[in-house]
């Protein structure tokens, strides 16, 4: 266990991503704290890669952590991380995330983080919230492991929660909330399908979707066909669909995320970005 104070850390994490002719995206502002650390960016050529790292072990019982992202007009943006995102176990307290997305109007933002995983006894809640422009462009990946599946825990973690909106203009698009606990009936839902089941979701929100029509929900159905996934597709009362992926274990999940991310932007037509180019 780690030897940090009861308090736990208070972290913070405040970008702005700006563009102009000639130079393409770069990153205009920033601002971070422990335990949030910023990588090297990329362009390469089309999306600024900015990776974001946590410095410590993880996440422990008490941690606080804000992030404040916006890309302005023009810019376009993956946001991803180099590793996992390990919860600890909390000793009865819990860690808090909050995070909001900021997307203007020709704003493209794709958030690609690694995979979630609560181990034993840890407590954990992220809230996040994302404000797009009328034309703003949003990719959005949460995941979810069962926990540390090698070492034989399987859905131990004392709760996990997170609240999502999103908003275009002032209308409420996407709403989630979840509380799982080892007790919770979702739970068995889950292992209805897989014993050990490993969860992700993608939003996607874009002008182009209106362009797609229903292409995108015919080919989404072929995706999973000689994978150990469950994929289901609806669309959102904007310009977007909502992804959920059930996969039978971590390969699994991460090929069914890349076969929807190469669709997405496929049909997007522009060249899917590389988020392991600036590590």
């Amino acid at each position: 266990m780690s030897d940090r104070p009861q308090a736990g850390l208070s972290g913070n994490l405040d970008l702005v991503f700006s563009s102009q002719p000639g130079r393409g995206t770069y990153l205009a502002s920033q601002s971070f704290s422990a335990p949030m650390h910023l990588s090297k960016t990329y362009w390469d050529g089309d999306t600024l890669l900015v990776n974001v790292v946590n410095q410590t072990a993880g996440i422990f019982g008490g941690d606080a952590i804000q992030t404040h992202i916006k890309v302005e007009s023009g810019a376009r943006v993956l946001l991803s991380t180099p590793s996992a995102a390990r919860f600890h176990p909390s000793q009865g307290r819990e860690s808090r995330l909050e995070q909001t997305f900021e997307i203007c109007a020709g704003g493209s933002l794709d958030v690609f983080p690694e995979i979630s995983i609560p181990q034993r006894d840890s407590r954990s809640f992220q809230k996040t919230t994302i404000h797009l422009e009328a034309g703003g462009e949003l990719i959005y990946l949460e995941t979810l492991a069962p926990g540390r599946v090698a070492s034989g825990e399987s859905f131990a973690f004392s709760r996990y929660a997170w609240s999502t909106d999103i908003l275009v203009g002032d209308r409420v698009v996407h709403r989630e909330r979840a509380s799982i606990t080892p007790d919770s009936p979702s739970i068995a839902g889950l292992r209805a399908f897989y014993p050990v089941s490993y969860y992700a979701g993608i939003i996607l929100i874009s002008p182009e979707v209106e362009n797609w029509k229903s292409d995108f929900l015919h080919a989404t159905s072929s995706l999973a066909r000689d994978l150990s996934v469950k994929i289901g597709v609806s669309k959102l009362n904007a310009h977007g669909f909502s992804i959920r992926l059930l996969a039978e274990n971590s390969l699994a999940q991460r090929e069914g995320i890349r076969r929807v991310r190469n669709l997405v932007y496929q049909l997007l037509k522009r060249p899917l970005p590389n988020p392991r180019r600036n590590c």
